[in-house]
Parts: C-alpha cells; structure tokens; sequence
C-alpha cells in the first residue's frame, strides 16, 4: 500500500456577458472553442453528434499546460453532464498530476445577459499533483480561469477572438 495521500483544491469563478445564454452555452465545445480560445487544438475521441455531449471524450495540449508534468502531456476530458436545457455541462478531466471535475454552468442574468459560474475541483495523482496544490496552484488555476473568463466574454460581445496581446491589463 502506498503511503501518498492526495490533496484537494477548489477554485470558483464567476462572470457575466454581455450576450444570451442561448447563444453562449454552445460556446462550451471542443468544437467551438476553436472560434474563441486562441491556440485551441484538441482532438475527438468520441462524439456521436459530433458536438460536446454526454458521453463526449476528447484530448487536448495546449489548454492547460499548467496542469502537466514539464515535459508536457494531453488532458483527456470525459463530459459527464451535459444538459443543455438547463445550461450545464460536467466535465472530468484527467491529467499527469491530477483528476479534476470541471463544471461550467450558465444562466440567464436577465437584459440578455448570461451568469457564468466555472468550479474546477482538482485531486492530486501523485506527489507533484500535492506540490502543484500546496505552492501556487490556486493561484494558476484562478488565473487560467479568469483568462477563459475573458476570452469567452470578448469573443460573446464583440465577435472576435481575444488574441494574447490584448489579454494584458
């Protein structure tokens, strides 16, 4: 029996656009988010629809480099919930250092407004997985998130991608 014992972390972010959320919540597609994540490559793995569904898997790189050994390696997420009616999709995503419940959920803010609310719940997988929590990891993840945050934001209200330039304060 091993004697590593895994530590947990959560980060919540919340935000409002500028848009519907009719229009917004089918942003959150590996397909679509080649429209507003600059740099998005993933890869399908399976999808019967051919869009983000229950069920869905894919892999990507580039994403969540911080979430992976130095030399790098794919994240594979598992979409858990998908529930479009209700404007919420779960994702578990599974990396070198870590598994993380991923959940984007969205609604409604009134004046065709959305309410986004991203929680990443992140367990260690191992000792680097621990030592990513305990130094800045918080801090990282937070960041990532606003950056999406951002990124999803400029690309609902004005069309257009937000290149990394332009993601600088």
């Amino acid at each position: 029996m091993s004697s590593f014992t895994a530590k947990r972390m959560q980060v919540t972010q919340e935000g409002r656009i500028n848009a519907p959320v009719d229009q917004v919540f089918p942003l959150a597609c590996p397909y679509e988010e080649y429209k507003w994540i600059d740099g998005w490559d993933c890869e399908i793995i399976y999808s019967e629809s051919g869009k983000v569904e229950d069920g869905c898997i894919f892999t990507e790189k580039r994403s969540l480099p911080l979430l992976h050994d130095a030399e790098g390696g794919a994240t594979t997420w598992y979409a858990v919930l998908y529930d479009p009616d209700d404007f919420r999709l779960h994702f578990v995503l599974l990396t070198d250092i870590s598994v993380i419940k991923y959940k984007i959920e969205m609604e409604a803010a009134g004046d065709g407004e959305t309410l986004v609310k991203l929680d990443l719940l992140l367990t260690a997988r191992n000792q680097r997985g621990n030592t990513f929590i305990v130094s800045d990891g918080r801090k990282k993840v937070s960041a990532m998130l606003m950056g999406l945050g951002r990124m999803l934001k400029h690309y609902c209200e004005t069309g257009e991608m937000l290149k990394p330039q332009a993601q600088v304060p």
